[in-house]
């Protein structure tokens, strides 16, 4: 994975509607995130392997392949393998989130989303993420 800036990384947006995936982008945006939007599961795997965002969010509830499905799916890429993934879904249930952790997901928000926790949230994993970690 590039070294990260978190203040204005390359943040990915997956969600099927499309008030809430603007409304998120534009917050993103005004944090100086730089944002990537997909409104498909499909949509959001081909930009990922374009635009190889640091950080995606991705909802669940999305027709034709959920979001758990999908990072299952991008998981299989070695370029989309290690990217966090936080999960922000109306869905929210403990097996649900037991599977997101068994993708690898780095979070799990629900919705209705309070802006500054999930940008809290953000920052938290993207710097994670830039951390360098000392190999022993």
């Amino acid at each position: 994975m590039s070294q990260i800036t978190v203040d204005s990384a390359k943040i990915m947006v997956v969600d099927d509607d499309d008030d809430v995936r603007l409304m998120i982008a534009q917050f993103l945006n005004a944090k100086g995130f730089q944002v990537i939007q997909a409104s498909s599961s499909n949509e959001a795997q081909q930009l990922a392997l374009e635009t190889l965002p640091e950080l995606i969010l991705m909802d669940i509830g999305m027709p034709h392949v959920d979001g758990l499905t999908a990072v299952w799916q991008m998981r299989d890429y070695p370029q989309l393998a290690e990217i966090p993934v936080i999960i922000v879904s109306a869905y929210d249930s403990y097996d649900l989130r037991a599977e997101a952790a068994s993708t690898g997901c780095q979070g799990y928000l629900t919705k209705p989303l309070e802006p500054e926790h999930l940008h809290q949230v953000i920052n938290e994993v993207l710097q994670k993420e830039a951390t360098p970690t000392n190999p022993v």
